[in-house]
């Protein structure tokens, strides 16, 4: 199993639990989501990067806000969390339906193979994305992951 510079291993889909939640007040269009990955296991994990989230049926993943990268790997304890912001609407053209979200954790580093995407629960039954989404690096807090979202 591949470790980061600290030698914890990093975190696989196994380790990991996901959930999606609209970061947007109720009512208004969907704009803005958090994507929380917890660490269901039973030692420390790393991950590292930035989560590969593709939305609806876009032909690859959203692209990451490059200014998000702290260059750290998150250190989750069990239970711990870390997250992700994700702007679904840049104000773009091309915009389309989602009616699901998949996540992935790629290869930090190339190392090894990436696991298989898992299909994450939608906080609602569809929303407009456009080519303008954006996914940030995984953060330790709600407010390091959401804020460069949110203020775009």
């Amino acid at each position: 199993m591949p470790t980061d510079d600290a030698g914890v291993d990093l975190c696989t889909m196994a380790d990991l639990t996901f959930t999606v939640t609209n970061y947007d007040a109720p009512g208004d269009d969907v704009r803005h989501l958090m994507l929380v990955a917890m660490n269901k296991g039973a030692k420390k994990c790393d991950v590292q990067g930035y989560p590969e989230i593709t939305l609806g049926d876009a032909k690859s993943y959203a692209p990451v806000k490059e200014a998000t990268n702290s260059g750290e790997a998150v250190t989750l304890a069990p239970g711990e969390k870390a997250y992700a912001g994700v702007l679904a609407t840049g104000g773009q053209m091309d915009t389309y339906t989602v009616k699901l979200i998949t996540v992935g954790l790629g290869s930090p580093g190339g190392e090894a193979e990436p696991e298989k995407a898992v299909k994450v629960k939608m906080p609602v039954t569809s929303f407009e994305a456009d080519d303008g989404q954006r996914v940030t690096y995984w953060a330790g807090t709600e407010g390091l992951a959401m804020r460069p979202v949110t203020q775009s």
